[in-house]
Order: C-alpha cells, then structure tokens, then sequence
C-alpha cells in the first residue's frame, strides 16, 4: 500500500464522511418565472378558447420563451385588456402584450420590445354614416363610436371630434360585442385593427342569421401602429431580472421573427 493509500485512509477516519464522497457536479438554477398578461379577446392575434390562448402573436412569443427556456419560464396569462392595464398601472404585473406605444398616456409602461407586427386601425361604419370630415355635422347629430375597452385608437382628428361633441365614445369589452352592437344599429362607426374586425364580421355573420353585416363597411384609415409587449417602468428591486430578461426577449423575438420572414 502507497503512502497515498495511507493519507487518503487517514483523512477519511478522521474527517466527516461526506467529505470522502463522490464530488456531486453543482446544480443549474432553476429558470426564473416570468408572466405575461396576455389580451383575452383581440383575435386573431390573441384570445382565449377554453382557457387555452391562441393567436398570432402568442405564437410568436411562444417561439421566443422556448429559446429562453433555459434562463426562464415564461408564462402567459389570459386577461381582459383593461383589468391588465390597471394590473400594469398598479405593479402587479411586469409584462403585458400586445399594445401599441403610447408613452405620455401610460406612463407607468416603459420600454416596449421590438415590433411583433404592424396594424391598421380603421372605421368600419354603417352605410350613411361617415368619420371623414367631421365638421359636416352638429353636435346634437353626434355620431356613436364603439372601441375596445381599455383601446387608445383614434386619430388627433377623432380626438378634436370627440371634444366638439360631434362623435360619443363606447367602450365595448371586445370586438365581437362592437360588431353585434354596430350590426344591431345600436353604434354608428366601430374603430380597430382591420384584420381583427373583418374575421369578426365574418363570425357573426355565420353565427346568427339575425344579425345583417351588409350595411356594414370600411369608412376611414384611422392610423397605423406597431404592437409590442409593454413592460413596466421601473420597479427593478421588484422585478429584478427584468433589464436582462427585456434584452434576452428582444433578442429571442428577433431570431423568430427574421425566421418567419426567409421561410
């Protein structure tokens, strides 16, 4: 027997046990949880089926959180959009998709992540009824305008209307409620993401022979806007992973989207 023998025996009887063990190789962090508040009731580019989310940019971020998965474990979590604002505005939430940028009038979101797409924000109105040069009305003639609850959408043009009184506006909880209400008559003109609106007159119109979307169609462009995940200002001893988790997402969500554009 060595004398290496003799030292390694001697250490082991005189030492605890564990420390003549078999060295363990150090654990891995676990992923850091992440939850995104998702929009329930915005298709096609997220809502809700039976508690499952779907929509175009669910899929997205899908795609980005598994090239994260190893750093985190992202979630995404159904919500109305207004109550995920209010959660957004309060703290209790670090992350909400999909809004369009809007710095001075929620101040409490800030930075945005990189662009998931681009959206047309148009009217849709009865026949008759138009949003283009407004001043061709009087107040007490005001036309009634649906949106999304929660939704920043009109125009400078629409923003000055509203004022003078010559339109009144409706928040809706979702798109389908706006296009039953502007199908009934119940509302004149409805402003939203164009694709959004249109699947939606197609559903109702399939759904109930009742409603009649004939005299429904598209009056004005109101803007276009990029929607993104908003993420909350400040806050960093709350959230503190949240500076690297915003870059690694901005990273994440470049790589799928670059993919979905050479495919």
């Amino acid at each position: 027997m060595n004398v290496f023998r003799y030292v390694f025996i001697w250490y082991c009887l005189t030492l605890p046990f564990d420390n003549c063990a078999t060295p363990h190789k150090p654990e891995l962090a676990a992923p850091i949880a992440v939850t995104i508040l998702v929009d329930d009731a915005y298709p096609p580019y997220s809502y809700q089926i039976n508690g499952e989310l779907y929509g175009i940019y669910v899929d997205i971020v899908k795609q980005a959180a598994r090239i994260l998965s190893k750093e985190y474990s992202i979630t995404l979590r159904a919500i109305p959009w207004k109550r995920g604002l209010s959660s957004m505005a309060s703290a209790e939430a670090m992350a909400l998709m999909p809004p369009y940028i809007h710095i001075k009038k929620r101040p409490y979101i800030w930075p945005y992540s990189v662009p998931l797409q681009e959206e047309v924000v148009v009217a849709f109105c009865n026949k008759g009824v138009t949003l283009k040069k407004l001043p061709h009305i009087k107040p007490e003639q005001a036309i009634n305008v649906g949106i999304n609850a929660g939704y920043m959408i009109l125009d400078e043009d629409l923003m000055e209307a509203q004022k003078l009184g010559l339109i009144k506006l409706w928040e809706n909880k979702s798109t389908n409620s706006n296009i039953e209400k502007l199908s009934r008559g119940r509302i004149d003109c409805y402003v939203n993401d164009r694709l959004s609106t249109l699947l939606g007159i197609n559903k109702t119109s399939l759904a109930s022979s009742q409603l009649s979307n004939g005299n429904i169609i598209e009056d004005k462009v109101i803007m276009r806007r990029t929607a993104h995940i908003g993420y909350l200002k400040g806050f960093e001893e709350k959230y503190p992973h949240k500076q690297h988790f915003i870059l690694q997402m901005d990273n994440a969500l470049r790589q799928v989207l670059q993919s979905d554009t050479t495919e």
